[in-house]
């Protein structure tokens, strides 16, 4: 029995090692803020989220295509693929571990696609629905790419801070103030 826990013990520190090493890298990676490192969507802002893109969703005639840019592991964009198999469903993720870890928990399903790459050189033109964490280094050049580049009932829901060059629909405040807010916008 204390094999065991000396074992558990290991598989721990390993773990939180790898993590913080991983977590270097990707901060080194992305060019100390230029770009976007790995930052998973989670708690009350995530379902905030989901419920924000379901509503359009489920009102929608027609099938819409939703972009994730910026998708890590898929956590926003695999739930809705597996709600809404009518919709089309996009990730857009330039690090190779949560990019490998979306498309294998993703491999069944048939209306979404992943791309490795930096999300700036992705079009979103075709997009009805985006979401994006964008840190604040990235708010003026993402809001002056999709400015030009979305439609104008495309709706950009953001995590954390609002994007420049865009209009600001609704503020999602959390309750209490504790947690991180989500911005509902739109082309101006």
């Amino acid at each position: 029995m204390k094999t065991f826990f000396i074992y558990v013990i290991l598989l721990i520190g390993y773990s939180a090692l790898f993590y913080v090493i991983y977590s270097i890298y990707s901060l080194l990676k992305c060019q100390m803020g230029q770009f976007a490192p790995y930052v998973p969507s989670v708690g009350v802002s995530k379902n905030k989220m989901l419920n924000i893109a379901r509503k359009q969703l489920q009102a929608s005639k027609k099938p819409l295509t939703v972009v994730d840019l910026g998708s890590g592991t898929g956590s926003l964009l695999i739930p809705l693929a597996k709600e809404f198999p009518q919709h089309r469903f996009v990730g857009i993720e330039w690090d190779f571990i949560p990019f490998t870890i979306a498309k294998f928990y993703s491999r069944k399903l048939k209306n979404i696609q992943w791309y490795k790459q930096n999300f700036m050189s992705y079009s979103c033109s075709q997009s009805d629905i985006i979401f994006c964490y964008p840190l604040k280094s990235m708010q003026e050049m993402l809001g002056l790419k999709l400015s030009h580049e979305i439609k104008k009932e495309c709706t950009l829901i953001t995590e954390l801070y609002p994007v420049n060059h865009l209009r600001l629909i609704k503020t999602h405040k959390p309750q209490l103030n504790i947690g991180i807010p989500v911005y509902e916008m739109k082309k101006k």
